[in-house]
């Protein structure tokens, strides 16, 4: 299962990692990361996986235990994967100040 992976920059100290594996050309798997750079130290706001079998989005705390959680039952993996880093690019802004009130 060919595993791929990279990151994207999406403001000056927030960024997406992104890692999936592929089987057939298929997305078996992925987890994408909504990480910030904040006092010196990395974290992360939020993240879609497939965990569980079933694409979902955490929302974490500072510590990194999860807020909330959002399944996404009606969403292939390659659909779910495009979705999360769409998301995250268009939404970041508001997840990062949710994350800041925390």
């Amino acid at each position: 299962m060919p595993q791929k992976d990279y990151v994207n920059w999406l403001a000056e100290e927030i960024f997406l990692a992104v890692d999936y594996g592929t089987h057939a050309g298929r997305v078996v798997s992925f987890v994408v990361l909504l990480m910030i750079q904040h006092d010196g130290s990395i974290y992360n706001v939020a993240r879609y996986d497939t965990a569980h079998g079933t694409p979902h989005r955490d929302i974490l705390s500072k510590s990194n235990s999860v807020i909330e959680k959002y399944w996404l039952n009606d969403m292939e993996f390659d659909e779910a994967l495009t979705y999360a880093i769409d998301d995250f690019k268009e939404n970041y802004e508001n997840y990062i100040a949710t994350w800041k009130k925390l």
